[in-house]
């Protein structure tokens, strides 16, 4: 375990939640919610680094909560959200046409995504302690 390392994924956390606001008051939805499934994904990547495990560079949040031990404590809603933003990662990654990746993600859904992201966040930080 390295707390340096700890230490630079959650401040990475705290800038791609920023990020995520930011990108939801300019009327970017779709990068929103791709700022909260990397602000997720590096939380969790803490949290493993914190335990002394490896750090595995995967980016499917589902596994990350797999590897961490955290999946036990997540219901079937935190889990199908954290699907949802695992799928939209490799879209979003792949670069796929952008008006296709917004159908359907309003401000609306985009907020709460963001309340999602930052309420599964600080849970993961407080079981770091």
């Amino acid at each position: 375990m390295s707390a340096d390392k700890t230490k630079n994924w959650l401040e990475r956390v705290d800038y791609d939640l920023q990020t995520a606001d930011a990108m939801l008051n300019t009327g970017r939805y779709i990068y929103a919610v791709f700022m909260c499934q990397q602000a997720i994904e590096k939380a969790m990547k803490a949290f493993i680094n914190n335990t002394g495990d490896e750090v595995l560079p995967i980016h499917n949040l589902r596994r990350l909560a797999e590897n961490s031990g955290l999946i036990t404590e997540l219901n079937e809603e935190q889990l199908i959200k954290l699907d949802y933003l695992s799928q939209y990662y490799i879209n979003a990654r792949y670069k796929e046409d952008i008006a296709e990746l917004s159908r359907g993600i309003t401000k609306e859904f985009s907020a709460d995504i963001i309340i999602f992201a930052k309420e599964m966040i600080k849970w993961v930080i407080q079981k770091m302690k």
